[in-house]
């Protein structure tokens, strides 16, 4: 069931995004501009359209002038990665109902999970606040969690398990999202959990991601589909995340166990999805 990504963060995690994002050179905020109101109009065209935008030619120095330090919320919000290395920013130019849905039900589904252990207060949930990497990378995730209480030699800078969402047309998106997490922190992230929307069908995959021997490798695809007769279909259920990995320590009384999303939770998850897409 193993399946890795490129292992190594010297080349970037940028670079192998497909042909679907387009491309377009970094010449200053207001041409930028210009770039993202051109895309959001040609996706209110085209169904197939990606959400997503690479501008090239963007620098450490200029990154952090005009997006990470700007005094422009709509400049500081409308990122998403910033690939050092490569001097590549990806950008969503649309927020998609569908991925915050996603991003809102799973944390009710986690919640839910920890409720019968009286954990549900003890872990802290940030959306998309910046994590930056040593090396000047820098990430938005759509969910980012840590344990209120970390171990000694831990840093609160990077959280314990990341939730990525995105259309299943761009996969490439998604693992080079769990490669950056996995491999920029430096195996502080435990977890990278993507979650792949079918865009023309109903169907919505789920792929846990580890550091393995330091290679970035998924630990587990379940998926959730629905027929024509509007049957569902599972596959490779449960979703089951490490309490250890989660919290960053063993349980400690019977209670404490791993967070298993089992078909009834997932089967929730894709009806509030499906029903904002109209399946």
């Amino acid at each position: 069931m193993s399946k890795s990504a490129n292992e190594t963060s010297s080349s970037g995690f940028l670079g192998g995004l497909g042909p679907s994002i387009r491309r377009y050179p970094y010449k200053g905020t207001e041409q930028f501009l210009e770039f993202i109101k051109m895309e959001q109009s040609r996706q209110k065209e085209e169904f197939e359209a990606s959400e997503w935008v690479l501008f090239t030619n963007v620098n450490k120095q200029t990154f952090n002038r005009d997006f990470l330090n700007t005094n422009r919320m709509v400049l500081e919000r409308c990122w998403n990665s910033y690939d050092s290395s490569q001097d590549l920013l990806l950008v969503k130019t649309t927020v998609l109902r569908a991925h915050d849905i996603t991003a809102h039900v799973f944390a009710k589904l986690l919640i839910d999970c920890l409720r019968p252990m009286d954990l549900d207060n003890n872990l802290q949930l940030f959306r998309s606040a910046s994590c930056i990497a040593e090396n000047g990378s820098a990430k938005q995730p759509d969910c980012q969690y840590v344990p209120d209480s970390l171990p000694r030699a831990r840093t609160d800078k990077w959280p314990s398990l990341v939730v990525e969402t995105g259309f299943s047309e761009s996969p490439c998106k998604l693992m080079s999202d769990a490669r950056f997490w996995l491999s920029e922190s430096n195996g502080d992230v435990q977890v990278v959990l993507t979650i792949k929307i079918g865009r023309s069908s109903p169907n919505i995959v789920l792929e846990a991601w580890e550091l393995v021997d330091d290679k970035v490798k998924c630990q587990q695809i379940v998926s959730v589909s629905k027929g024509e007769n509007g049957h569902l279909y599972f596959q490779g259920q449960p979703l089951i995340i490490s309490f250890e990995k989660l919290f960053l320590r063993l349980p400690s009384i019977p209670n404490e166990r791993d967070i298993t999303l089992d078909e009834a939770s997932l089967e929730q998850l894709a009806t509030h999805v499906w029903h904002d897409q109209g399946f």
